[in-house]
């Protein structure tokens, strides 16, 4: 489908007005408009109607009004999915009940869903938590890691670590491909390889997902030498010669493998995805060859992935001719695009991508948002119209939108308006002599101003306020605050 025209210009007025449905206007440039949108108008809808009271974990799938329907069975990746969601409540807002269900569910995890024989993550389990499919596969084991990540980041629960670590090296030891590299897509329950193709939401994801979160939390090098091979193999192997999209699906030996759709199967989902990986990269490590990266795709993003007036990004745009569009987008999508324009301007520097940020962040305010039911819409069309309005399948839970809520946040505040951010943390276990982190975003443009505990811990700031080191006693509640450097 061609870039709308006069379809466009009335969804501007629809959508880009940004009013709630009580006549006051919203300011999407705010960082607090998307600390309460987290923890207003996206958890209290998960706590009080997704939960499953009766077998534990939450419900798989739910319709608009959030009744459960069809499918039973529970998935990994969709549990840990809340533990993300729900940490980055805790995160956000220092509001025990937050952690309380991260933990909860964090626990139903580990008692449910780990192999307790071969490790890893069972593929899907019954109602009651059974496991009913034993294979691993990648999309399985990655997203089941995601959320104890951001758990890990919130609480230093070594613990969790634990099980972050050991998943993370059976991936490595049995996943990737040590002849042609990358990830092979499905394991059997014992770890032989039962899929040997590769697809790019297998690949990526552990780097956005948990390397990334952990590298923060950390600062061991080791998480971004994973990083860098991760990348390099995408940008070397994945990369179409002849359109520079990031391609979705591959054999073995990095043979393109087309869809059924040839000519609209580009993911710009996932083609952002990958920039904004290689940005956050770079941010790190300073290397310009990932900037030089990121800037040719993110160009290519701009370009043909988004409708200018909205900056309403499109599920899918044409391999070879990128002016086939599809009008309609997903609520992940959005949420990726509105966060790789602010991440543009930290690069950047230019007003430009700031503007796209607030049509695109409108958009998303205006139609996107549920404030009748909470949460968010799964699709919405590029006349602002809600194409599919159910809240939750095994790929949609609490985890984009609480993402997007936290990033946004922590982007607006330290790189577009330069004020304070205040965090909560929960520390378990024995600390040691490891300095504490703080900052969940990376580079240096965060400091720590300050940090209160409630207990008698003593806090030292390291000179360059990057970090902390903090002794006394376990279960440590802190408050930190943190400023632009």
């Amino acid at each position: 489908m061609k870039r709308l025209g006069f379809i466009s210009i009335l969804a501007v007025f629809f959508c880009a007005s940004c009013f709630t449905q009580n006549g006051k206007q919203t300011d999407v440039i705010t960082g607090k408009y998307w600390k309460n949108q987290v923890v207003k108008d996206i958890l209290p809808y998960w706590t009080n109607l997704a939960q499953d009271t009766l077998n534990g974990g939450f419900f798989t799938t739910l319709d608009s009004v959030w009744k459960p329907f069809g499918d039973t069975r529970k998935y990994p990746s969709m549990l840990s999915r809340h533990v993300f969601g729900y940490s980055v409540g805790y995160l956000l807002s220092g509001d025990q009940h937050y952690l309380d269900i991260a933990r909860k569910t964090v626990d139903y995890l580990l008692d449910h869903a780990w192999d307790k024989e071969y490790g890893g993550w069972y593929d899907v389990l019954d109602e009651q938590g059974n496991p009913l499919e034993t294979t691993k596969n990648m999309f399985i084991q990655v997203y089941s890691t995601t959320g104890l990540a951001m758990y890990y980041f919130v609480t230093r629960d070594p613990r969790v670590l634990e099980y972050v670590e050991k998943s993370n090296h059976l991936i490595e030891a049995n996943a990737w491909d040590q002849d042609f590299g990358g990830y092979y897509n499905k394991m059997t329950r014992d770890w032989k390889v039962l899929d040997s193709t590769k697809s790019i939401s297998s690949e990526i994801t552990p780097v956005s997902g948990y390397l990334l979160y952990l590298y923060q939390a950390t600062h061991e090098e080791k998480y971004l030498d994973q990083c860098r091979k991760i990348l390099d193999m995408i940008t070397r192997q994945m990369i179409d010669p002849e359109s520079d999209w990031v391609l979705e699906s591959f054999s073995r030996e990095w043979q393109y493998q087309p869809g059924a759709q040839n000519e609209t199967e580009i993911s710009p989902g996932h083609n952002i995805e990958v920039a904004w990986m290689l940005y956050r990269y770079y941010l790190i490590t300073g290397r310009t060859d990932y900037l030089d990266r990121a800037n040719r795709l993110g160009a290519k993003l701009f370009q043909f992935c988004n409708q200018p007036d909205l900056n309403f990004w499109y599920n899918s745009v044409g391999r070879l001719n990128p002016e086939q569009t599809a009008d309609i987008t997903y609520w992940w999508v959005q949420a990726y695009g509105i966060m790789f324009d602010l991440i543009s301007y930290r690069i950047q520097n230019q007003n430009k991508y700031l503007d796209d940020y607030r049509k695109g962040a409108s958009f998303w305010d205006s139609c996107f948002v549920d404030r009748k039911n909470g949460d968010t819409q799964f699709s919405v069309l590029t006349n602002g119209k809600v194409k599919e309005a159910l809240k939750a399948n095994q790929f949609k839970a609490s985890y984009h939108n609480a993402e997007n809520g936290m990033l946004n946040y922590l982007y607006l505040n330290a790189w577009v308006n330069k004020e304070p951010i205040e965090l909560y943390f929960y520390l378990s276990g024995d600390r040691g002599d490891k300095p504490f982190y703080a900052s969940p975003i990376e580079g240096n443009d965060l400091m720590i101003k300050s940090i209160e505990t409630d207990n008698k811990s003593t806090v030292i700031l390291s000179k360059d306020r990057l970090s902390a080191n903090i002794k006394g006693k376990n279960n440590t509640r802190l408050k930190v605050t943190l400023i632009t450097n």
